[in-house]
């Protein structure tokens, strides 16, 4: 009895021989790759979709304008470990060197009174005699920056000079900070009050010469 073929079976030689009326094997068709596409996801969308994400855009987006930066404090120029004088012994210090040079004022008044010289304080003399009173005090700080020396204020107080290294400074700083001195004064006294208001408690004459006061 003669077996039925299943239609649905395709025998094995029939690959081997190929297709009779085209010549050739038969090809088996392969699927086409699929095709992959970058899908862009909106920050909006995604900060819907995901808090924590959104946090992290948000946090990017503060970096970029330096935020972080902001909140971060500034280093100090200081890099030995001496304090700064307190404000209250600086005062003393200054005060004491106020008497001095008011001392020294004096007597150059004295010295000319007595060698029979007149006051004519007009308008055009009074700022020549002010000028020169005003030579005791510039000759005053120069004298002892130049002598590489504290001053007699500083004496007073128990301070000294340091540089930011915590070395004594050289004469070429005592003299940077005495020029500093008098351009804090002059700027109607902003350079004195920085040091309310600076991190490390210096003026303008400390920044301008590298130097600060610190007890002995």
């Amino acid at each position: 009895m003669p077996q039925t073929r299943d239609p649905r079976v395709i025998p094995f030689d029939s690959h081997a021989r190929g297709d009779a009326t085209h010549g050739r094997p038969t090809e088996i068709s392969r699927p086409a790759p699929l095709k992959v596409e970058k899908i862009e996801v909106s920050p909006r969308a995604r900060r819907r979709s995901d808090p924590k994400g959104g946090r992290r855009l948000e946090q990017q987006r503060l970096d970029l304008f330096g935020e972080s930066q902001v909140l971060t404090q500034p280093q100090s120029t200081i890099i030995c470990d001496a304090p700064v004088a307190p404000s209250a012994l600086r005062s003393q210090a200054a005060i004491v060197d106020s008497i001095v040079v008011l001392m020294g004022c004096a007597l150059a008044v004295t010295v000319f009174r007595l060698a029979g010289g007149a006051f004519l304080l007009d308008r055009h003399l009074l700022p020549l005699f002010l000028c020169s009173l005003g030579t005791i005090p510039v000759a005053y700080k120069f004298l002892w920056s130049y002598a590489g020396l504290d001053s007699v204020g500083m004496q007073a107080a128990r301070l000294r000079l340091i540089d930011f290294d915590g070395n004594s400074p050289s004469r070429e700083r005592r003299l940077q900070r005495a020029l500093g001195s008098f351009v804090s004064v002059l700027a109607a006294g902003i350079g004195l009050v920085w040091a309310l208001v600076d991190q490390d408690g210096l003026t303008w004459h400390d920044h301008m010469s590298g130097t600060f006061p610190t007890l002995r």
